[in-house]
């Protein structure tokens, strides 16, 4: 993407997060600004050098960069590497000679909100306005550096956005009411999915006990010890799996309600919907959000019960998963939970370019395998992500293997 893309989306999410307030619908909020930041921090890098977004030893942005992008041997774009929104912030301090006033570690709240992952349900109010509040003094320092005019860039809210209060006074506007409504309700679902979660995990933990009790007096106490291991580990994995389609359940109902679902089955036809990048935004954070319950409420059960360790279950979920993947599949870290997740897609070979750009090649045969990801399925919180505007909402693009 380029200056004018990552601005003009910049803005649109940054917006999207003061609907999203207005209509109290706070992790969405402190979501949504968090993405509108990392494209705003871009659009400043691209605007002295559409290098400085790219990650340290990529070649494809500078290739295209200087207009060589259709010679033979270039990569193409899509497959460019391009930095995460920490060194973004990072990088765009300097250029900015100190009119950065926010400082890195003050920004860290907004780029870990940003990454989306599971804690993105511990958010309570008063954390998720410290949150918001950063990243607004961040868009506002960067839409001035980009010297846009205020009253585009912030449509309704330029006289109030410094104070939510306000914010959240403001009624819904009336051409997203049914998308903020969505974020409303996937809130609301969330908290109620993470403690439907919590006890059955506790179910879970009373079934594993009583099977490991069966004919204990047969085993040596190693014996019984791993058993009891397996079959509190088997047990939890269960109760997270029935979470995760509970959960998946859930998402679709609330964004069929809204009319954000169903996208259009004929890629196609894509272009002919009014507002989808809007509503392949929506859907995937509201799925995102909603996926995250099943995590959060094993985390909120592993502190109260020290035998449990979250990350050993995890791990369980994604060995037996990755048991089951095909060829047609690769690994990529879920958007909701951190967990290893499958992309399904189409896998490509193509010959690597590398003895154009660098002396050595260290691809077989001189060539490389990409995917093209078409859906996302994750084991551990369930996210599903079947449509190719929610994998670019996501970040999923077409990359090297």
């Amino acid at each position: 993407m380029d200056q004018q893309t990552f601005t003009a989306m910049g803005g649109e999410l940054v917006r999207a997060g003061l609907d999203s307030w207005s209509k109290g619908a706070r992790h969405f909020a402190v979501l949504h600004t968090g993405m509108g930041c990392e494209h705003l921090l871009k659009a400043v890098l691209c605007s002295y050098n559409p290098l400085y977004i790219s990650e340290k030893g990529d070649w494809a942005h500078m290739f295209h960069s200087q207009g060589f992008g259709d010679e033979p041997g270039v990569k193409p774009l899509g497959e460019a590497r391009s930095i995460g929104i920490v060194e973004a912030f990072n990088r765009t301090s300097v250029l900015m000679r100190g009119r950065m006033s926010v400082t890195e570690k003050a920004f860290r709240p907004v780029a870990a909100a940003r990454n989306g992952v599971a804690h993105l349900a511990y958010h309570d109010d008063q954390s998720a306005g410290a949150v918001v509040d950063i990243a607004l003094v961040v868009a506002e320092l960067l839409r001035a550096e980009l010297g846009l005019d205020p009253a585009e860039f912030w449509g309704d809210y330029e006289s109030l956005f410094t104070d939510l209060e306000q914010v959240a006074a403001m009624p819904a506007p009336a051409p997203v009411r049914d998308l903020l409504d969505a974020e409303a309700a996937a809130e609301n679902r969330t908290r109620d999915l993470r403690a439907a979660t919590y006890e059955l995990l506790t179910t879970a933990m009373v079934t594993a006990a009583e099977t490991a009790s069966w004919q204990v007096a047969t085993r040596t106490p190693k014996a019984q010890a791993d058993l009891a291991r397996v079959a509190r580990t088997a047990s939890l994995v269960t109760a997270l799996r029935a979470a995760g389609a509970q959960s998946r359940q859930a998402a679709t109902e609330i964004l069929m309600d809204a009319q954000v679902l169903p996208f259009p089955s004929r890629p196609d036809a894509s272009h002919a919907v009014p507002g989808l990048d809007r509503k392949a935004g929506t859907s995937v954070a509201v799925k995102m959000m909603i996926a995250s319950a099943s995590v959060s409420a094993l985390y909120d059960f592993a502190d109260k019960h020290p035998e449990v360790i979250a990350r050993d279950v995890m791990w369980a979920v994604e060995t037996v998963w990755g048991a089951e993947a095909d060829s047609d599949s690769w690994w990529h870290e879920c958007p909701a939970c951190g967990s290893a997740g499958a992309v399904r897609g189409e896998l490509v070979e193509v010959e690597c370019g590398c003895l154009s750009e660098i002396s050595e090649c260290v691809h077989t045969g001189n060539v490389l395998r990409v995917g093209i990801p078409e859906s996302f399925c994750c084991p551990m919180c369930a996210l599903s992500l079947t449509h190719g505007e929610e994998l670019r909402a996501a970040g999923f693009y077409t990359i090297e293997l």
